[in-house]
């Protein structure tokens, strides 16, 4: 049980830093691919006539959207980092 244990860890510690990456990149796109949708009736609406993609007319972005994109890169770069690190082997010391 404990040797099929730490397998499937192994495993994990293999793929953790390429998921990682992959969710900060999609989230990442998501936030890029987000403006196409600017050119649509509601947002025409709302907006004012001025909106197409990537220009949002009169509405301006909040800060939920910054916080996406930050967080997307935080997520491609330190926690890859980090996942890369944390399947070396620790130094065992004698005490």
């Amino acid at each position: 049980m404990l040797k099929r244990m730490s397998k499937y860890s192994n495993l994990l510690l293999k793929t953790g830093p390429t998921l990682n990456h992959d969710y900060g990149l999609l989230i990442g796109s998501g936030c890029a691919l987000y403006p196409l949708g600017w050119d649509s009736e509601e947002v025409r609406q709302t907006c004012g006539n001025l909106s197409n993609q990537f220009e949002l007319g009169t509405c301006h972005i909040g800060w939920a959207y910054y916080c996406t994109g930050g967080g997307a890169a935080a997520a491609m770069l330190v926690c890859t980092w980090l996942a890369c690190f944390s399947g070396k082997k620790q130094k065992q010391y004698p005490y």
